[in-house]
């Protein structure tokens, strides 16, 4: 389960890094002309799509959690997709295609027999299903900065519970 722990921190990771610069923590252009925050936002979402593309193949060949590969797999398919358009400076309308997607995938996850009823992994599916609509809907300009990134905070500071939960083996809630 150590590999499940892993990819919920990555997730939440990633979450926390876009949220915060929506909010505009840190979002501040150079003054010296060089690359803005949003590319190094870019490189860190790459990171993390890389990241969870590998434990798609420890899900199938090593924990034995295939049905968990699948949305780890569009999981790795939207961050990486995101980077590689944040760092080129691409429309990020395609993309939010892709979050829907997600968002549609994403919600059942809360049902799923392997979260055994444990309601931090069950709402986790809930809230990356809003997070992901509520990308798309920014990708798309019908959601502004600020409430997405309260979003994605929520989301990243909820989806570490998981991580923590199978890390120390322990029931957190």
């Amino acid at each position: 389960m150590l590999s499940v722990a892993v990819i919920f921190f990555t997730f939440a990771t990633g979450a926390f890094v876009i949220g915060v610069y929506l909010l505009g923590i840190g979002a501040d252009e150079p003054e010296d002309g060089g690359k803005g925050p949003l590319y190094t936002v870019g490189w860190i979402e790459l990171v993390v799509g890389l990241f969870l593309a590998t434990q798609v193949l420890i899900l199938v060949e090593v924990a034995g959690f295939p049905t968990l590969a699948g949305i780890v797999g569009l999981f790795a398919l939207f961050f990486i997709s995101f980077g590689i358009a944040l760092i080129k400076g691409a429309d990020l309308r395609p993309v939010g295609a892709i979050a829907f997607t997600i968002g549609l995938f994403a919600w059942p996850y809360a049902f799923f027999d392997g979260f055994n009823g444990v309601f931090v992994f069950q709402s986790n599916a809930i809230l990356w299903s809003v997070a992901f609509f509520g990308i798309a809907a920014f990708t798309y300009g019908k959601l502004n900065a600020k409430p997405l990134g309260g979003i994605l905070l929520l989301v990243a500071i909820w989806g570490w519970l998981p991580a923590v939960y199978l890390s120390v083996d322990a029931l957190i809630f």
